[in-house]
C-alpha cells in the first residue's frame, strides 16, 4: 500500500506542474447520457464528461475515476483532468486524461515530455515523460482552442502486463469519438 501511495505522490507531483492551484472551483459530475465532442469556446474540455459505459468500454475502471489522485479539487485552473485506473484483478497503470486552452507546443516546450511522434493512420502524436519513469506514455491532440492529452503511467513495483505506448493508443483509439476535434 506504501509503494501504491508513493506512486500516486509521485503522478502528483509530476501533474502539479500543469498550472496553478485552485481553489472553490467545482468538481465535474460523471455522465452517462451524451457528451460535448467540441470545447467550450471561453474553457477547456472537461474529460470527466466521457460517458461511464465508454470508459468501461476502454478497459478502465470506471469507480476510480477522479479529477484529482489526491483529493476532490482540480489540480489547477489552467487544466481540466480526470484520471482512471485499468480494473482488476490485474491493475497496472493509472491513465489520465489532460485539457487545456494552452497549444499543443506547451507540451513540447515546457521539456516534461519528448520523444513527440507521429502515429500512422491516427491524429494524435505519441510522446514521453523525460523523466525517469519506466512505465509511461502519452498520446497529444491539438485542438483549435487548445490540447488534451493522454498519460499512462504505471503503478510503482507492478509489472507492466503490455507496452504502455500500445496500451495507451488502444485506450485512446476507443475513446477518440468522445473527444473534441484535432486542428
Amino acid at each position: 500500500m506504501r509503494l501504491l501511495t508513493a506512486g500516486v505522490v509521485g503522478l502528483m507531483l509530476v501533474v502539479t506542474g500543469c498550472g496553478r492551484a485552485t481553489e472553490g472551483r467545482p468538481v465535474a459530475s460523471p455522465s452517462t447520457t451524451s457528451v460535448p465532442t467540441t470545447a467550450p469556446a471561453n474553457g477547456a474540455w472537461d474529460p470527466c464528461t466521457i460517458p461511464e459505459s465508454a470508459i468501461e468500454d476502454a478497459g478502465l475502471a470506471v469507480e476510480t475515476k477522479s479529477s484529482n489522485l489526491v483529493g476532490d479539487l482540480p489540480i489547477s485552473d489552467d487544466w481540466m483532468t480526470c484520471i482512471w485506473t485499468n480494473p482488476l484483478p490485474t491493475p497496472w497503470y493509472h491513465l489520465g486524461i489532460f485539457s487545456s486552452t494552452e497549444s499543443l507546443d506547451i507540451l513540447r516546450d515546457e521539456g516534461r515530455f519528448g520523444q513527440f511522434e507521429p502515429i500512422e493512420g491516427f491524429d494524435g502524436l505519441q510522446f514521453r515523460r523525460t523523466a525517469q519513469y519506466e512505465v509511461n506514455c502519452g498520446i497529444a491532440f491539438g485542438r483549435t482552442n487548445g490540447v488534451f492529452y493522454l498519460i499512462l503511467d504505471g503503478l510503482l513495483a507492478t509489472e507492466p502486463i503490455g507496452d504502455p505506448c500500445v496500451e495507451v493508443e488502444r485506450v485512446a483509439r476507443s475513446l477518440r469519438p468522445f473527444m473534441p476535434s484535432s486542428n
